[in-house]
């Protein structure tokens, strides 16, 4: 019996090291580096975000870097981009096109994180994982994610929506492998539905 209850109290003691890690860290990434903005969403922020994104655009895209499979730093391509809302409003869908290139992407809203996520993979093997939160009005981005060869990508950026949401501009600083990337500086004009 005494060897049981100091076995018992390590198992108690590790399953809940592991229910502390598994829940308290996504928390801990819910707010920004600033220590002061939550990252975090409502459905209803998950449904407005939905809204104002879905259908199609247009835009005018100056890449950033060499992005391998689309163009050369400094390019200045035509992009188009078409979201519609599928799995009973639970999931946005989207297609990327630019240049000779195309992306997939996934928005969904994470209950447990309380987050909106946007997923995104592109034919030239790049991977981004943005989470899209709203602070002062504006949609902000924060991005981590891998280029096809394994170097990591990050950074941030506000999604600035004009004319009655007619107009998205795209602003912020990416890194790759730590190096500083040229400004994110896209326009895209809503098309339709």
């Amino acid at each position: 019996m005494k060897k049981i209850i100091p076995t018992t109290l390590l198992m108690f003691g590790c399953l809940a090291g592991l229910l502390y890690s598994a829940f308290a860290a996504p928390t801990a990434n819910a707010v920004a580096a600033d220590k002061k903005t939550n990252m975090q969403s409502s459905p209803a922020e998950f449904k407005e975000f939905c809204g104002i994104m879905k259908g199609r655009w247009i835009g005018e895209v100056i890449w950033i870097t060499d992005w391998p499979g689309f163009g050369k730093k400094g390019d200045k391509v035509t992009a188009y981009m078409d979201f519609s809302v599928a799995e009973g409003g639970n999931v946005m869908v989207g297609r990327f096109f630019a240049g000779p290139g195309s992306g997939t992407i996934m928005v969904h809203y994470d209950a447990r994180t309380r987050q909106i996520w946007e997923r995104a993979v592109s034919s030239g093997g790049n991977v981004w994982n943005h989470l899209v939160y709203k602070h002062d009005g504006e949609w902000h981005v924060q991005t981590t994610g891998s280029t096809a060869d394994g170097k990591k990508i990050a950074g941030s950026s506000v999604r600035h929506f004009s004319d009655k949401g007619k107009t998205q501009r795209w602003r912020g600083q990416w890194t790759i492998a730590g190096k500083k990337l040229d400004p994110l500086r896209d326009v895209f004009r809503h098309l339709g539905d």
